[in-house]
């Protein structure tokens, strides 16, 4: 059995892609499953990297319940120097793991722009204000979705 390092690093979420319109198109259910998932990732003290369910390309797929799936890109201890964060972009939300082919190729390309927007960044104001300018989301911020 391997070990998963423990992590104190803040989770944070960033809306990319069609996630946003997809979650809206969601019943309440489903809604309040895929929130919750999210907010368990980021309160577990693993890395959110070790929760990823498949991994196709550069897209990290997470589970929510047994049909939701929800296609990221997953970027973990940034910045590389003083890691801090992690950032999950939230990329497509597939509520009946129904997806399209097209959602892998066109989503393989933005997950590696991501990919290198958040490894690019040097410092913890850096980062901080990149997640700022996203309006990037905190486990606290999910959970009020859900009041």
């Amino acid at each position: 059995m391997s070990r998963v390092p423990l992590s104190d690093e803040e989770t944070r979420f960033i809306f990319a892609g069609e996630a946003r319109s997809n979650l809206g198109d969601c019943d309440p259910g489903d809604q309040r499953q895929i929130i919750n998932r999210l907010i368990d990732i980021a309160d577990r003290q693993s890395p959110p990297g070790q929760l990823v369910h498949e991994k196709i390309q550069n897209i990290d797929i997470f589970t929510a319940g047994d049909q939701c799936r929800i296609y990221t890109k997953t970027v973990t201890y940034v910045p590389e120097n003083e890691p801090t964060y992690h950032i999950i972009f939230l990329l497509y939300i597939d509520d009946a793991h129904d997806y399209e082919q097209r959602v892998l190729a066109e989503y393989n390309q933005l997950s590696q722009t991501l990919l290198e927007a958040a490894t690019s960044l040097d410092s913890v104001t850096d980062v901080e204000a990149y997640l700022e300018h996203h309006n990037a989301l905190s486990p606290d911020d999910l959970r009020s979705f859900l009041d």
